[in-house]
């Protein structure tokens, strides 16, 4: 009798367990209100939708193909999904109490004090750079600006192409061919006084805030500098999705002794060599240039909800705009090589621009089903 008592205790404690598992606590809509396709786009759900699953585990699934989707808590509180969206669809999407999938991450970063304190970041399209206060010693080498490691993989590479220290060859995945030097490279923010880019050194410090598998972000502290009059510190902070060509620059200057201060964000154009636009509708300017043995990196630079009039000024393309002490300036910049063989020509790379400006003003709209 006791046995057949333990034997229905544990079938009726599994199906509970079963049950739970397999529990519906949110559901909402996904609406594409765009006539294009969206491909791995990145839709950031507010923690009042997923208050009820605080400190469970759970998965994510679209209701009618029952596809799991990946997610990643962010640390706002909220939930960054990735969907692909056919033109004007709409997706449901339900969370349900239970364990999900392991994704491998798509995003990696980190401080590399290997290598004259850089900060390097990528996802599975391409990587970037920005130089440390150790290479401000090196004076024959330091940089200023955003650089580019042009990729042809969709795997992480940064920590093995540090250790093989031969970055600049390409031994099949891509290679660094990218010249930043005295610039802001593929698309970095200096101040710009009396028609001059003004150089407050290198980051001092950094802060990794998300860390994948869809999204990583982090900060870069610059110490405080006296110019032209100015104390200036300054944070960016630097957003990189899963997918994308493009990360979200952050930049808020503190500055002390003048009401504004002149900045320019912008992309090099080495002495014009190539193919340059501006486009005004979608507030974006690109440079394609002319192609070498490596190839060709195309970069842009975007300034949404922004009015500042795109300009072409000491081989850069961007904004000169005033800001005040601790306003932040947001825009997104980034860049496309072509031996990826995704984006293989300017035409291309300016075409995925427009649509990246288009998704950007037409968010996916969430709402609770």
């Amino acid at each position: 009798m006791n046995s057949l008592k333990i034997i229905f205790g544990f079938l009726f404690s599994s199906s509970l367990l079963f049950g739970q598992n397999n529990k519906i606590v949110a559901k909402f809509q996904l609406d594409n209100k765009l006539a294009i396709e969206r491909i791995s786009e990145s839709v950031e759900i507010p923690s009042s939708i997923i208050k009820k699953i605080k400190g469970k585990k759970f998965l994510i699934k679209e209701s009618t193909a029952q596809k799991e989707i990946p997610y990643q808590l962010l640390t706002n509180g909220n939930l960054l999904v990735q969907v692909d969206f056919k033109s004007n669809e709409k997706k449901n999407v339900d969370i349900i109490v239970g364990n999900p999938s392991i994704y491998e991450s798509k995003v990696y970063g980190r401080f590399v004090p290997e290598r004259y304190d850089d900060f390097a970041w990528e996802n599975d399209q391409i990587a970037f750079r920005m130089y440390g206060k150790a290479l401000e010693k090196n004076p024959n080498q330091n940089a200023w600006g955003t650089d580019v490691w042009s990729k042809r993989t969709n795997k992480m590479v940064i920590d093995k192409w540090y250790k093989l220290d031969n970055y600049h060859q390409d031994n099949g995945e891509g290679l660094d061919f990218f010249k930043v030097g005295n610039s802001l490279g593929s698309g970095d923010i200096l101040p710009f006084v009396d028609n001059q880019f003004v150089y407050l050194g290198n980051y001092s410090d950094y802060k990794i805030l998300e860390n994948g598998p869809i999204r990583f972000s982090f900060e870069l502290y610059y110490p405080q500098t006296e110019k032209n009059g100015y104390k200036i510190y300054l944070t960016k902070k630097i957003s990189l999705d899963a997918g994308s060509q493009l990360n979200k620059v952050e930049v808020t200057y503190h500055f002390e002794n003048q009401k504004t201060l002149t900045v320019f964000a912008g992309i090099v154009h080495w002495n014009e060599n190539g193919k340059k636009t501006i486009n005004s509708k979608e507030h974006f300017a690109s440079y394609w240039p002319n192609e070498t043995k490596e190839g060709i990196v195309g970069t842009a630079i975007l300034f949404p909800n922004r009015e500042d009039m795109i300009i072409d000024i000491q081989e850069h393309l961007g904004i000169k705009t005033d800001l005040k002490s601790n306003e932040t300036i947001t825009y997104y910049t980034g860049a496309a090589w072509n031996k990826a063989e995704e984006i293989t020509n300017e035409k291309e790379w300016n075409d995925y621009l427009t649509n990246f400006s288009e998704r950007l003003t037409s968010p996916i709209l969430i709402k609770k089903r």
